[in-house]
């Protein structure tokens, strides 16, 4: 049976990749910062990814035949908050898994997963992998370095190493970091009766292409089976929805009536796009994938985690 080693497995796209993983038959393992997994029965180390040494051990024991790397920062605004630990985090902590995997599984396959942060600002509408990054924040420098420094080891040893630029993906069990689960919450919140039946927002002006998590991991595990070494394939909708719609459709689905507040606190400090949407033809073509899941679905299955967790 082979081995998919999940680094960041208790993170919120961690958690769903490694549920896809055991239904696919893979044996699974991780590697997180946490004291215990989130996914039960399973081997689980604790590891500091920064920490070489450590990292190279595990896999030593491990011996993953597959690697799915999502450790990392992955909130934008916290890469740009404290920097100097983000691209350590990320630009070293990946580095430590490709030196890892090159040492005990240089037969392997190893996933990068990048982001569309790695892309210019001021770009806009269909975007594809042709299109040349030139990230404005901390955070999406630290994932096109780690997109450079992997395409590096496929030249230079051999690896075979594939990546990602994944688009914004949502869906249950996802931080309140996140725009999505934000308003999620504060929903759950108000009908409970825990905050006044208010719903706090920042910039509505925004249209992102958003796709469901479980969408988002069926993809990584396509690229693992069908993608070609070193490629990079954007993970993505491939459709823009406007932050108004989304949240129109929330409130709606509300059982309080809810009053919308614009906070100044909340408006972005970092660039942003205005309206982008990734070209997802290479990733359908090469692989099969395609988008299953309705946004609807997925509010609606965001709102309920909520309501859930909350009660």
């Amino acid at each position: 049976m082979i081995t998919s080693l999940i680094t960041g497995i208790n993170g919120f796209a961690g958690r769903h990749l490694a549920a896809l993983l055991l239904e696919k038959g893979r044996s699974v393992a991780g590697l997180g910062i946490e004291a215990t997994c989130s996914v039960d029965n399973i081997p689980y180390e604790v590891v500091d990814i920064t920490d070489s040494d450590s990292v190279a051990q595990a896999f030593a024991r491990l011996a993953p035949q597959e690697i799915y790397h999502l450790a990392g920062v992955s909130f934008p605004a916290e890469a740009d908050r404290t920097p100097r630990s983000a691209l350590d985090i990320n630009i070293t902590g990946t580095i430590s898994v490709i030196d890892a995997m090159k040492r005990y599984c240089a037969q392997g396959k190893l996933l990068v997963v990048g982001s569309s942060k790695e892309y210019d600002t001021k770009a806009e509408g269909l975007i594809s992998e042709e299109s040349l990054p030139n990230p404005s924040n901390f955070y999406g420098i630290s994932k096109y370095a780690t997109e450079l420094i992997g395409q590096q080891y496929c030249r230079q040893y051999g690896l075979d190493i594939l990546f990602t630029r994944s688009f914004n993906h949502t869906g249950p069990g996802q931080s309140q970091l996140f725009v999505c689960s934000d308003w999620a919450r504060q929903i759950a919140r108000a009908e409970k009766g825990d905050i006044p039946r208010e719903i706090h927002v920042g910039d509505l002006n925004v249209e992102i292409d958003f796709s469901d998590v479980r969408d988002v991991v069926n993809a990584y595990w396509l690229i693992m089976e069908k993608g070609r070494r070193s490629q990079v394939y954007n993970v993505c909708s491939g459709v823009t929805r406007p932050l108004s719609e989304i949240l129109a459709f929330v409130t709606k689905k509300s059982s309080v009536p809810l009053r919308v507040i614009e906070e100044s606190a909340r408006l972005r400090k970092v660039k942003t796009y205005r309206r982008l949407a990734g070209d997802n033809r290479k990733l359908r073509a090469e692989t099969g994938w395609e988008p299953k899941i309705p946004i609807e679905k997925t509010l609606d299955d965001l709102l309920r985690y909520w309501r859930v967790e909350l009660a």
